[in-house]
């Protein structure tokens, strides 16, 4: 591909040749199989979810320590338990299943231990509050469309969980559903004869 010869239109983004196509398909796939292959954790060192008493569904003990130490940092100011959210998320996620599910746990995995990258010897859930935020803002700041896409996916999860509560609506404004906020009142209609 050339100035001269571009692409049919729509088969790269633009600013994408193949080249770069190439690499960013290589770093992903490499980043998912290191994410296959990272530690499964024991439960003892991840007990978030013992402590809020988590029945969880789909996610593991260790995931959900992750996307509420995520929820945690991601989530200033915010009046809602990180700990809700996280359950709120772990119960869609089952109800959702593979592949989002199996998507989500890559990307939580992949938060957790990829640390080193970001320059913090330590697991993402063992850094202090402000270091989990530093963290993410480096995956959201990120070069790497893997790192971007895995910063949104968490966010946008976690922020949907979050607004949805009902005590974040002096935040939004959302002055809640209309039956809550209007009285219709019931009146009987008539269908004419019915055959």
């Amino acid at each position: 591909m050339t100035p001269d010869n571009p692409p049919p239109e729509g088969v790269l983004p633009p600013g994408m040749d193949r080249r770069g196509f190439l690499r960013g398909v290589a770093g992903g796939t490499a980043a998912v199989a290191l994410a296959s292959l990272l530690p499964a954790g024991c439960g003892r060192d991840y007990p978030q979810a013992r402590a809020d008493r988590a029945e969880l569904q789909g996610l593991t003990a260790k995931e959900y320590a992750v996307a509420r130490a995520a929820a945690e940092a991601l989530l200033v100011d915010v009046p809602v338990d990180p700990g809700l959210v996280v359950r709120r998320l772990d119960r869609e996620l089952a109800l959702v299943g593979d592949p989002v599910l199996a998507d989500m746990k890559t990307v939580l995995g992949l938060v957790e231990h990829m640390t080193p990258l970001g320059g913090r010897l330590r697991r993402f859930t063992a850094l202090p509050l402000e270091r989990r935020r530093a963290y993410l803002a480096g995956w959201r700041d990120s070069r790497f469309n893997l790192r971007r896409g895995a910063y949104n996916a968490l966010r946008g999860f976690v922020a949907f969980f979050a607004f949805a509560d009902d005590a974040t609506r002096p935040l939004t404004g959302f002055g809640g559903p209309w039956p809550e906020r209007f009285q219709v009142p019931a009146y009987p209609v008539d269908y004419g004869e019915v055959a």
